[in-house]
C-alpha cells in the first residue's frame, strides 16, 4: 500500500467509532493520523505540533465544546485558517450543517460512513491542500484584485488565475468541493466551457498585465451573465473556463446560452481595446440538458480538468492520480459504522 504524505486528526469521543475510523484510513495509506477524544485536547494538539496538520476530520457531538465550536477557533489559529475540515455527523438536520459551514467547514459526512465516500471526501481535501499551498506560495500578487499568480514577464497559459473581486470565480478544486457538498438527487445545473482560442499564442505575444486584465475582462463578463443565481467560475488554464450555474432562471429571460454568448462578444470587445490583440471566444455546453445529478456533474467538470491537464506541464495532475489510485483501491469496499 501506497504511503500518503497527510497529517490527519481525528476528533472523536466514541473509542469504538474512532478505533474503526483509524484503521480503515490506516489501511488505505493514510498512516499520520493522530486522533483526539475532546475539543480542547485537538485545540492543544493543533497549537503544539511543529509540523501543522493537513486535513482535519471532527465529529459534530463532543463534550462542552462541540465540533462546530471547534472548527470556529481552528479558524482562529494561523496554521489551521486554511486547512480543510471535514465534520462528521449523523444529524439530518440542515440548519446544524448550516452552522458549520459558517463556522468555516470545508465538507461534511453522515454516518454510518462508506469507506468509497470517505475516500473520496480526502481526496478532495487532498487537491484543496495542494491549491492552498499553491496559494501561499505564489501570494505575490502582479494585479489588484489577483490572487494565485506569481510574478512573471509573460503570463504561462498553463497557469490556474482567480480573481477575488469578481463574483462567484475560485480555483477549481474549490468549485469541484462546492459540488461535492450538494446533496444527492437532480438538480437544474448548467455547465459550459468557455475557450479564447490560441490563449498561449496570445501570452507569447502580450506583456503579462495584459494577458491578466484580458482573463480579468472575460470572467467578469461571464459573471455578469446570470445575476441573481448560484454562479461557480474557474480559470483552469489553456484559456479555458468552467462556467457552472445552479438554479432556476426565469421564463421570461433570455435563455442562458444566449446571454453567455453575448457577454463573450462583450468581453472580445474589452479585452481588444487592451492591446490592440484580437481574442476569439467560444461558449459550449458540457451536457445536452440542464438536470444533472451531482455525480454527472463532478464527472464533467474532472474530465474537462483532465483533457486541459493533459497539456500542461504542471504538477497538480499527480494529485488526481492519487485521487484515482484512491478510488481504485475502495470500489466496491463494504460501509462501516
Amino acid at each position: 500500500m501506497e504511503k500518503l504524505d497527510l497529517r490527519i486528526l481525528l476528533v472523536d469521543d466514541d473509542h469504538i467509532f474512532s478505533d474503526v475510523i483509524m484503521s480503515k484510513l490506516r489501511s488505505r495509506g493514510f498512516n499520520d493520523v493522530i486522533r483526539a477524544e475532546s475539543a480542547e485536547q485537538a485545540l492543544d494538539l493543533s497549537e503544539g505540533q511543529s509540523q501543522p496538520f493537513d486535513i482535519y476530520l471532527l465529529d459534530i457531538m463532543l463534550g462542552e465544546m462541540d465540533g462546530i465550536e471547534l472548527c470556529r477557533r481552528l479558524r482562529h489559529q494561523v496554521a489551521s485558517k486554511s486547512v480543510p475540515i471535514i465534520m462528521i455527523t449523523a444529524s439530518q438536520q440542515s440548519p446544524l450543517m448550516e452552522r458549520a459551514f459558517q463556522a468555516g467547514a470545508t465538507d461534511f459526512l453522515r454516518k454510518p460512513l462508506n469507506d468509497t465516500e470517505l475516500a473520496g471526501r480526502i481526496g478532495t481535501a487532498m487537491l484543496l491542500v495542494e491549491a492552498t499551498k499553491k496559494e501561499k506560495r505564489l501570494s505575490d500578487a502582479s494585479l489588484t484584485g489577483f490572487v494565485s499568480v506569481p510574478r512573471l514577464d509573460m503570463l504561462c497559459a498553463d497557469e490556474h488565475v482567480c480573481f477575488s473581486d469578481v463574483s462567484g470565480m475560485m480555483d477549481y478544486y474549490k468549485l469541484e468541493n462546492k459540488l461535492h457538498r450538494l446533496q444527492d438527487g437532480p438538480y437544474q445545473l448548467s455547465i459550459f466551457r468557455i475557450c479564447i482560442f490560441d490563449f498561449q499564442e496570445y501570452c507569447t505575444r502580450a506583456d503579462r498585465e495584459t494577458s491578466l486584465r484580458c482573463l480579468h475582462v472575460v470572467s467578469e463578463q461571464i459573471s455578469n451573465a446570470a445575476p441573481g443565481t448560484q454562479l461557480l467560475l474557474s480559470y483552469i488554464g489553456q484559456g479555458h473556463f468552467l462556467c457552472c450555474i445552479i438554479g432556476r432562471t426565469s421564463r421570461k429571460s433570455e435563455p442562458l446560452y444566449n446571454r453567455l454568448q453575448y457577454s463573450a462578444c462583450q468581453a472580445v470587445k474589452r479585452a481588444d481595446a487592451l492591446g490592440g490583440r484580437k481574442i476569439d471566444i467560444a461558449v459550449s455546453p458540457l451536457a445536452d440538458r440542464n438536470i444533472l445529478t451531482k455525480a454527472e456533474a463532478i464527472n464533467l467538470v474532472r474530465r474537462e480538468i483532465d483533457q486541459i491537464s493533459d497539456f500542461a506541464t504542471v504538477t497538480l495532475p499527480e494529485v488526481h492520480a492519487v485521487v484515482d489510485n484512491i478510488f481504485d483501491k475502495v470500489e466496491g469496499a463494504p460501509s462501516f459504522a
